[in-house]
């Protein structure tokens, strides 16, 4: 549901929250604790991305598509989190309508500042999202190298693609995460999607739904 207007109320998604309750995405086909894709390859999920450099054509595919998403949107939004270290059926999961307006600059480069809320919980959050294209480079939040992401699909109405973190763990050992991001456009709205590898493993992961 797209909005035009400057002003974003929460009376304009009220309208979603029943399809809130019912929103089955991708998520709930997944399972906790399965094997990142990168382990399902046979490759290594803790070693250096492979970044690199965007074609002239994927530029330009990727500016028409972060503008053609300027504007303000209201959608529903599910999450859930693996609860156990051991048990793939031992799992949380969320359901919220989201608001977002997103705003693209003369270089092509994508703010999204987003608000869910639970009706359940009676609370909201809010969270950020930023793409950078310069200098020649798709980036995930930060415009140096801590912001490089390993492309897996660039096309006119889909981006996808993986980054790796490493967190300091208890007695000087490292957890590794590995994302996995899709942004693809229909013609009824867009969705996001990212998954959350934690040793290799499915830990967590949400679905942003925008009609």
């Amino acid at each position: 549901m797209r909005y035009v207007s400057q002003n974003i109320s929460w009376h304009g998604v009220a309208a979603v929250a029943a399809w809130v309750l019912v929103f089955c995405g991708p998520l709930d086909a997944r399972q906790c604790l399965s094997p990142s894709p990168t382990l399902q390859k046979g490759e290594d999920p803790y070693g250096p991305i492979a970044s690199r450099e965007l074609t002239p054509s994927e530029h330009e595919q990727l500016v028409r598509l972060f503008k053609s998403l300027a504007g303000d949107w209201a959608g529903a939004a599910a999450s859930f989190f693996c609860a156990s270290a051991w048990n793939p059926d031992d799992v949380e999961h969320r359901r919220e309508t989201i608001k977002a307006r997103v705003q693209v600059d003369r270089g092509g480069n994508l703010q999204m500042a987003a608000e869910l809320y639970s009706e359940r919980e009676r609370s909201s959050h809010q969270k950020h999202l930023r793409f950078y294209l310069n200098p020649n480079q798709l980036r995930l939040n930060n415009d140096n190298g801590t912001g490089d992401v390993e492309l897996i699909e660039v096309a006119d109405t889909r981006i996808a693609f993986l980054y790796r973190r490493m967190l300091p763990g208890a007695g000087g050992s490292s957890i590794r995460q590995e994302y996995f991001f899709t942004l693809e456009k229909d013609a009824d709205g867009f969705r996001i999607e990212e998954m959350l590898f934690v040793q290799g493993k499915l830990s967590s992961g949400y679905t942003w739904q925008f009609k």
